[in-house]
């Protein structure tokens, strides 16, 4: 082969190298402005949901905070009226000023739980699922059963549980649940909310002496004698510095007196 046929060739080569190299290149350029976008797009989202439920949080934390400075206010009831002598000047003027409800306070603790209500639940409906609607839900809920409203009280302890069933509460609210079941008259139903909270490895979120005083309470108006005997037998043993060894005690006498 002559000399210039052979370089034409390695000519050929080269150019059909070099293309091959462009074309690789220019797929690979495809290929990294694909992905670029393609992880823009994810940062772009990303960094939207995270603005959005900080932005949330944000607004839910200022409606539950001022909601909690209803619930959380003073108690000041008003004066007894005053004792008089009677007759016809029962009703004369005694000098002392007329009371006025001191600001930021409430006459009653259904006054306070009355309007603390209708904020916490409007909390807990505009924002459910975050940290500060579970809590509001939860306050709305002890609010209810406050105010002798049961089964809505019930209802609201059963969605904190729904929404938040491992955190404090989630946990916290099988306590209120079970309260609102015995003032409801249905002690099988707190029964069966409480036992698995009172044995020895139960989740420590709740305090088993408090649930055991509980269970105590709930077997007893359920004519579970021995089983209440049982667990407030248990607080005496098993907690001796429980605030509620007293009252274990206490009922533990009511027990004996009516076997």
């Amino acid at each position: 082969m002559r000399r210039s046929e052979r370089h034409h060739l390695k000519e050929n080569a080269l150019a059909v190298a070099v293309a091959r190299f462009q074309h690789r290149v220019e797929n690979w350029g495809a290929g990294l402005a694909i992905g670029a976008g393609i992880g823009l797009a994810v940062l772009v989202l990303f960094g939207g949901y995270s603005w959005w439920t900080a932005r949330a949080e944000a607004s839910a934390g200022t409606l539950l905070a001022e909601a909690l400075v209803v619930a959380d206010a003073p108690v000041v009831p008003p004066p007894p009226p005053p004792v008089t002598g009677g007759g016809e000047d029962a009703a004369a003027d005694t000098g002392e000023p007329p009371f006025v409800q001191p600001p930021g306070s409430y006459p009653t603790i259904e006054a306070k739980m009355s309007a603390s209500l209708p904020m916490l639940l409007e909390t807990a409906d505009s924002y459910p699922g975050t940290p500060s609607g579970i809590t509001a839900r939860y306050r709305a809920a002890a609010a209810l059963a406050a105010l002798g409203r049961y089964d809505e009280a019930a209802g609201q302890y059963q969605r904190v549980v729904d929404d938040d069933e491992t955190g404090v509460y989630g946990r916290m609210a099988i306590l209120g649940l079970a309260s609102v079941q015995m003032s409801r008259g249905s002690y099988e139903a707190a029964i069966a909310l409480l036992e698995p909270s009172s044995v020895a490895d139960a989740d420590a979120t709740l305090p088993v002496d408090g649930v055991l005083m509980e269970l105590g309470r709930a077997y007893r108006l359920a004519g579970r004698a021995d089983e209440a005997r049982a667990a407030f037998q248990r607080i005496m043993d098993e907690f001796p510095t429980s605030l509620y060894f007293t009252n274990a005690e206490r009922e533990l006498r009511v027990l004996q007196i009516e076997s």
